[in-house]
């Protein structure tokens, strides 16, 4: 779960070949036209239109869907038909954000503003450290930020597309990922630590939020109003051992977790994975800390 993908709910059908090694044999003039189709997609321009009624004319006339730019948003798409219905592509999550007026696609890799590290177009105010300080990645919406920190100050990371990673010694890696709306993070062990009592205390840094953790083990942001803004199963560690039929890890568990709260009011989250699991683990093994709660703050950025 370091990595929560994000699938499209496409509402468009699409015919797709396998490779089975049959010979397919097109419609006589097939090819002709895609051609002259591509040809004359390539001379009327970009297939969109700002209104509907400018947008279903063009479609007509094209013969070609074309968008919809004033039915545009941050998680859909709106097409005109040639035959006059309109089509909605809708998103499980952001694809785009406005930005001065204009609309940009997400891009989460990251870039060095010099104080730290931010993805180039991201759908929520996000941050991640460059090194030397202690605060790792954040999330802010308005006055309110949900972030995870570490105990010590954080060596210089190497960055990778939307991923900083940190080298902490002793064969053990922490990386952040930005996300569209949020980001997460894991903690990656090459081996086994020659110390079984392995524990991660792992500091938040809140505002205008507070987390505790339900019976149920599910860990929960709430706002100062009491107001659950995220929620999110326990913190889960996996080893390198595939299960044939899922692809996924065959050996994960629940990493033992609590939130402590000072009496200045921070709180920390500690994890204590199981000696048992380390000791038998394939490795290397990936500690999710929280990654599943950073993304479900998505709700939280999204609400007015």
């Amino acid at each position: 779960m370091g990595l929560v993908a994000a699938a499209v709910l496409v509402g468009e059908a699409a015919l797709t070949l396998a490779d089975t090694g049959a010979a397919v044999a097109l419609p006589e003039g097939a090819a002709a036209a895609t051609a002259s189709t591509a040809s004359a997609n390539a001379h009327y321009g970009a297939p969109e239109a700002n209104d509907p009624a400018s947008a279903f004319l063009m479609a007509r006339l094209q013969n070609r869907k074309i968008e919809v730019l004033s039915d545009r948003t941050g998680d859909s798409t709106t097409y005109a038909l040639p035959d006059g219905s309109m089509q909605t592509e809708d998103y499980a999550g952001p694809v785009r954000v406005k930005q001065d007026g204009d609309w940009h696609d997400i891009n989460t890799d990251l870039s060095d503003t010099g104080a730290d590290l931010q993805p180039h177009v991201a759908a929520a105010d996000i941050t991640v450290s460059d090194g030397g300080d202690t605060t790792l990645a954040s999330v802010a919406k308005g006055s309110e930020s949900f972030g995870l920190g570490w105990a010590d100050k954080l060596p210089t990371p190497t960055v990778k597309d939307a991923t900083a990673s940190y080298n902490l010694g002793d064969g053990q890696t922490l990386t952040a990922t930005a996300l569209a709306q949020g980001f997460s993070e894991n903690i990656k062990l090459d081996g086994r630590p020659a110390d079984s009592a392995v524990s991660y205390r792992i500091p938040l840094r809140l505002k205008g939020l507070t987390l505790s953790q339900a019976d149920s083990g599910h860990l929960l942001l709430k706002d100062f109003g009491g107001k659950l803004v995220a929620e999110a199963p326990a913190p889960m560690m996996w080893d390198a051992s595939k299960d044939a039929a899922s692809g996924e890890s065959a050996h994960q568990e629940q990493v033992a977790t609590k939130v402590e709260t000072a009496d200045d009011g921070s709180q920390t989250l500690v994890l204590t994975p199981a000696a048992d699991f380390l000791a038998t683990a394939t490795y290397p093994v990936t500690v999710d800390p929280t990654s599943t709660l950073a993304v479900t703050t998505d709700t939280w950025v999204q609400t007015p």
